[in-house]
């Protein structure tokens, strides 16, 4: 049976898939467009991600306890580091929509490389675990998340330095690296969840009445 923590860890991981589909959409409409078409969308994703992030930290705080205390920790450290970090993008994409294009970017650039640091953490958590499909899966989510986190740093830095279209190519391939990373993600986290609560030893089904034995 789920526990409460487990609830939340799930949902979250939903919530950072959702978010990140809707970020790397509104994203592709803007790359592809070469306008400010899909901004609104990228706002949305981030805000729905950081609510992700919040809702996976304080989960895997109500599921700590003194065996994983220690991978545990990185996982929670990182997750608030990643809903900093979406936080700050939705802010800095804000501005962008107000009128405030530099300030945004830079914003939305250091917004992306908090979230890369702290799926990166997350990374090193999941290392720290047991070795087991849902360990590997989050090294691989998180990581993903962490290189598309960063690569939409650096598009934001080729903008800022007057080189638009290329920048706007590497945030589309962070924006979907991201979006792979939290779907993985999503298997490791039901994995994860099975593992710690496995059903009930399943022994053959006893039968449900019970005969008398009738003797010749």
């Amino acid at each position: 049976m789920m526990t409460h923590g487990d609830d939340l860890l799930i949902s979250g991981a939903w919530l950072l898939g959702i978010g990140s589909l809707t970020a790397a959409i509104g994203q592709t409409q803007q790359t592809l467009t070469g306008t400010e078409l899909g901004k609104d969308l990228v706002l949305k994703g981030n805000g729905i991600e950081a609510l992700g992030n919040s809702l996976q930290a304080i989960g895997r705080t109500k599921m700590l306890d003194s065996e994983n205390e220690s991978s545990e920790t990185y996982f929670i450290f990182g997750a608030w580091l990643e809903a900093a970090g979406n936080t700050t993008n939705a802010v800095g994409v804000n501005m962008q929509l107000n009128g405030s294009e530099v300030e945004g970017e830079k914003t939305d650039a250091l917004g992306s490389g908090i979230q890369g640091l702290g799926a990166a953490f997350g990374a090193f958590g999941a290392f720290l675990t047991e070795d087991s499909l849902s360990r590997s899966l989050e090294i691989k989510g998180n990581s993903l998340i962490a290189a598309g986190s960063f690569f939409e740093s650096i598009g934001n830095i080729f903008i800022l330095n007057e080189k638009r279209q290329l920048g706007e190519q590497i945030l589309l391939l962070g924006s979907w690296a991201q979006v792979f990373g939290a779907f993985i993600l999503i298997d490791a986290f039901y994995l994860e969840v099975e593992n710690e609560h496995p059903s009930e030893g399943k022994s053959e089904p006893s039968n449900q009445y019970s005969y008398p034995k009738h003797y010749l």
